[in-house]
């Protein structure tokens, strides 16, 4: 799962990184809004979607609630996606990226629960794949894909989110679902990952 992570990448730096693609990213982002690190479900976080060929960022809420009484999904399991037919048609039709720093997950060390902070080694950011609800005002919520663990996270979690490197990030918001379902595996370069204990 992912209930906690970090984004301390600058929009400026993050539009030089699409540029390289050829991929201009119109930012809607405040910085009174957003936080940098320990971000939790409920905050508001940094989302790009494809809207009209275009890139844009926008600040989102993480976490869709289809009722009061009803529970806050803020992961979403590629598993049930792929069989639910409301899942699969938010994963057709409302794609979107969340760009990370790091992601924290909590293991086991002794009697305790010890907070880590997971990132990759060659990679300043990553990209998880998300999916949006809207409600009827328009306002968009935002549910992150999770996965299966890879051999670095089966020692941590049964779970991790899907991590997308910035190539296949750019692919996943104008790709059909097929293709779309291809990416959101395990993430391959276990050796690229590591942790290290998290102040939060």
């Amino acid at each position: 799962m992912c209930g906690r992570f970090e984004n301390k990448v600058r929009e400026d730096w993050m539009m030089e990184k699409f540029a390289e693609f050829d991929i201009s990213v119109f930012f809607n982002t405040s910085t009174n809004e957003r936080k940098f690190e320990n971000i939790a479900p409920t905050n508001s976080i940094v989302t790009i979607m494809n809207d009209d060929n275009d890139l844009s960022a926008d600040m989102n809420k993480w976490g869709i609630k289809f009722a009061a009484k009803s529970p806050l999904i803020f992961n979403s399991r590629i598993e049930t996606i792929s069989v639910k037919p409301f899942w699969k048609m938010l994963f057709d039709r409302n794609r979107c990226l969340v760009p990370m720093t790091a992601f924290y997950e909590w293991k086991k060390v002794g009697t305790k629960k010890v907070p880590f902070r997971i990132f990759l080694k060659e990679h300043e950011i990553f990209f998880v794949p998300g999916l949006y609800n809207k409600d009827k005002e328009g306002i968009k919520y935002i549910s992150l894909i999770t996965t299966e663990p890879n051999d670095f996270m089966k020692e941590i979690h049964n779970r991790m989110p899907v991590i997308l490197e910035m190539q296949e990030a750019v692919k996943y918001l104008s790709a059909d679902s097929e293709s779309n379902f291809e990416k959101c595996l395990p993430y391959k370069n276990s050796g690229n990952m590591e942790m290290e204990l998290a102040q939060i």
